[in-house]
């Protein structure tokens, strides 16, 4: 074959294009196919699902860093409502860092509890990799314990208020952390953000993902009594 000959150099270039075609086409079959099942759980769980972005919802979420990162920042598949005081969104994320040959897109799965009863001092909290272990060597601030040794290892903590997050970071949040490596949270005042990052959930796993969302709020509510 002469890879300089018209014919095949168009034939190379339909292909292609029918490639990228068939690829956007699969994806927008399973985005469809996620929204549907997430409607369905959103109905088992009481919840009131709007499948558009929802940029009102990021508004006031910009102060933390999930959502001070990137650009082309989309919240989707919204499932809202309220349980006793608590107001409760569930939602698809995406946003994208880099551009060009190093764009790279992330998407995730990210619970929002916002209730008048929480007043948490601002943190974030993330599992730790080894940039963050190169970065701590510049000053790069992590939150550690001695008394928790496998939560250091396993989670970055940042806080502009360290002596605060230290006495609110007691034994039974550092140990429940301990016991389920890979999760992040970011609070501050009457709100409260839980997800993987990098990971949606499944739409039959939301409930017990809602749940920790739950438990994890009830842990932090508990030292504000």
């Amino acid at each position: 074959m002469n890879m300089n000959d018209p014919i095949t150099i168009t034939l190379i270039v339909i292909g292609f294009v029918m490639a990228i075609a068939a690829i956007i086409m699969l994806v927008r079959h399973f985005d469809k196919k996620r929204t549907e099942a997430l409607r369905t759980a959103a109905q088992d769980m009481r919840l009131d699902f709007s499948r558009l972005p929802d940029p009102q919802l990021l508004s006031p979420l910009r102060a933390f860093p999930l959502f001070s990162q990137g650009h082309s920042k989309k919240a989707f598949n919204v499932m809202s409502g309220m349980a006793d005081e608590i107001q409760i969104a569930m939602f698809d994320y995406r946003y994208t860092t880099g551009g060009g040959k190093n764009q790279h897109t992330h998407n995730q799965t990210v619970v929002l509890l916002k209730s008048g009863s929480l007043d948490v001092p601002p943190f974030s909290l993330k599992p730790q990799n080894v940039f963050h272990n190169i970065g701590k060597a510049f000053g790069y601030q992590d939150i550690d314990f001695e008394s928790h040794p496998i939560f250091s290892e396993k989670y970055l903590l940042r806080s502009t208020d360290e002596l605060v997050i230290r006495e609110f970071f007691t034994d039974d949040i550092l140990e429940y952390y301990e016991q389920r490596p890979g999760l992040s949270t970011e609070a501050g005042g009457d709100r409260l953000i839980f997800f993987r990052a990098s990971k949606k959930i499944k739409p039959e796993d939301l409930p017990i993902f809602l749940k920790e969302g739950f438990h994890i709020y009830t842990l932090f509510k508990k030292h504000m009594i």
